[in-house]
């Protein structure tokens, strides 16, 4: 066996299946649906504040996320500092989305 062989086939077996993709494509179009619902008058009224739309929100982004960077971007197989430094990305990045919703009085305005 050839060193190139054996490295392909040592690469494929981390790599996920076409169905897992079809999975996760499925899993990830639910959730976007969820999420354009939130957009619809009576789903909104659904909602009593804005906390619970707003942390549903932020729960699907969260999810999103962590799906397509998990398993399209492959982070699954690679070292864990690289799965580290995106979930610090995705925490600066909810902090600051935050912090400016608070600064523009999101929350509390009519």
């Amino acid at each position: 066996m050839s060193e190139a062989t054996a490295v392909s086939e040592t690469h494929d077996d981390h790599h996920p299946s076409d169905w897992d993709y079809v999975k996760i494509a499925g899993i990830l179009a639910v959730l976007t649906t969820i999420e354009v619902l939130t957009y619809f008058e009576s789903v909104f009224t659904f909602f009593e504040t804005r906390w619970i739309l707003l942390t549903t929100l932020f729960v699907l982004m969260v999810v999103k996320f962590w799906l397509v960077a998990r398993m399209f971007m492959h982070l699954k197989q690679d070292k864990p500092i690289l799965s580290q430094s995106f979930a610090a990305g995705l925490a600066l990045a909810t902090g600051v989305y935050l912090v400016t919703l608070f600064a523009f009085d999101f929350f509390f305005s009519a």
